[in-house]
């Protein structure tokens, strides 16, 4: 009993210490957090901040840009049959186009008609993009090269959705990149 009071006057002392040393401890909620229950928003903030972040945020082509890398590097690496580096260009190239649904997933066309991309992207990722990943998975070079040239079917038809049909992508030629081994030994 007179432990438990020594260990609760102690506790009580050093408490009281830091409050003391630490004065900010022992302030009102800082000036700039709202009160509880608080709705009042600053709408020119607001604004500004939408305005800031429509301003940093990559345009479409930036973004198609990577996926293009990815998934130009995804050909070389199921061409070699290295199927674990292939399936990371794989998740690289689709996580790219998901980054792209996020940014504008309504964009317009030239002609000024709004494309629902997302929509397009939904059937693209249960059918092609499907398609590539189990060829992947089973490991099935055969397989892997029908589904890669599928899925640029896909990619060609959803650019010439967004109206942009002279964006023809082909099987790459050359690696966009020497500085990443694409051989299976690598891995």
């Amino acid at each position: 009993m007179i432990k438990t009071l020594i260990a609760f006057a102690l506790g009580a002392l050093i408490g009281a210490l830091a409050m003391w040393r630490i004065p900010a401890l022992a302030e009102a909620p800082a000036k700039d957090q709202p009160k509880a229950g608080s709705t009042k928003v600053d709408l020119t903030e607001l604004n500004d901040d939408v305005a800031r972040l429509k301003n940093i945020t990559p345009n479409l082509s930036h973004v198609m840009a990577d996926v293009a890398f990815q998934y130009s590097n995804l050909w070389f690496a199921g061409q070699k049959k290295n199927w674990p580096l292939a399936m990371f260009y794989y998740n690289e190239s689709r996580g790219r186009i998901r980054w792209m649904l996020r940014i504008n997933p309504k964009p317009k066309t030239p002609e000024g008609e709004v494309v629902d991309l997302q929509g397009i992207f939904d059937g693209i990722d249960t059918s092609s993009l499907a398609d590539l990943k189990k060829a992947i998975e089973d490991k099935n070079s055969d397989k892997f090269t029908s589904a890669y040239k599928l899925m640029l079917d896909s990619c060609y038809s959803c650019h010439k959705s967004a109206g942009r049909p002279y964006l023809r992508p082909v099987i790459p030629t050359a690696p966009p990149q020497s500085i990443i081994s694409y051989s299976p030994d690598a891995s």
